[in-house]
């Protein structure tokens, strides 16, 4: 970070936004990175994104590195690599949750480049649902997202994102056959322990398939990480509110390769 950041005792902490430059000279690819708090006990999460030179954008933007509970560092394959263009500046969102006590933090991110320029660009996206309302005491509350490939991918990871009350979390592939099957199950999501999970191989996925993912909420008093089971729960950027979101990260498949005569 280009600066150490003050966390106040108590209260709600807004995200915080820092930049800084790279100062590359010219075009960069990342085979591996990682963020990683410089106070564990005030960093929620941690979103490195890249901007282009001269913009002023903060949101929106293609993210090379991120930090929440249990997320491990992302590691590429070989021949696949993320740019990083020439004057590029790192926007950092970070969300500090107070202690009770002030607390200071300056966290970093450390990035290792490909030894060649990759033969394909990592893309990143997520199957999200923004509009969802979870009643007071619904232990069990179900909310469904999807995304549709327009052109055949590589499915690379995958990684559910919610807060304190997430349940469970499905990823399931629809194809265009009319098939379909499950790409990820994790029957009991633990909000502090947010694993990317990789494939051993990269997965195909045709052109025209949606990928549908489906999570339940517990807003009970069973849950005993529930902040407050009365409460109706929305959408929002804090802990006590909640998000569902389906990560993926693919790269462009690679065209088959054709015999010669």
């Amino acid at each position: 970070m280009p600066r150490e950041y003050t966390v106040p005792a108590s209260g709600t902490v807004e995200y915080q936004y820092f930049i800084t430059p790279t100062n590359f000279e010219q075009d960069m690819w990342v085979q591996a990175s990682e963020a990683r708090p410089g106070n564990w006990s005030v960093v929620h999460h941690i979103i490195a994104f890249i901007r282009e030179k001269g913009s002023t954008q903060t949101r929106l933007l293609p993210s090379v590195a991120g930090f929440a509970p249990g997320e491990e560092p992302t590691i590429f394959p070989v021949g696949v690599g993320f740019k990083v263009p020439a004057g590029a500046e790192i926007v950092w969102q970070v969300h500090y949750t107070p202690t009770g006590k002030v607390e200071t933090d300056c966290s970093e991110v450390g990035l290792i480049f490909c030894k060649e320029t990759p033969s394909r660009p990592i893309r990143g996206g997520g199957a999200i649902n923004f509009r969802f309302n979870i009643s007071p005491g619904d232990g069990n509350h179900r909310v469904v997202s999807s995304t549709r490939f327009a052109k055949d991918v590589e499915l690379l990871t995958l990684m559910p994102h919610m807060h304190l009350r997430g349940k469970d979390f499905r990823f399931t592939a629809n194809y265009p056959d009319g098939t379909s099957e499950i790409l990820l199950n994790v029957p009991n999501y633990d909000f502090n322990w947010q694993h990317r999970y990789r494939f051993a191989k990269p997965l195909r996925i045709p052109q025209g398939t949606t990928i549908e993912c489906v999570a339940h909420f517990d807003n009970s008093p069973d849950n005993p990480a529930c902040p407050d089971p009365t409460k109706t729960v929305r959408w929002g950027d804090q802990t006590w509110e909640e998000m569902m979101i389906g990560f993926y990260t693919s790269v462009d498949a690679e065209k088959p390769k054709t015999r010669r005569k």
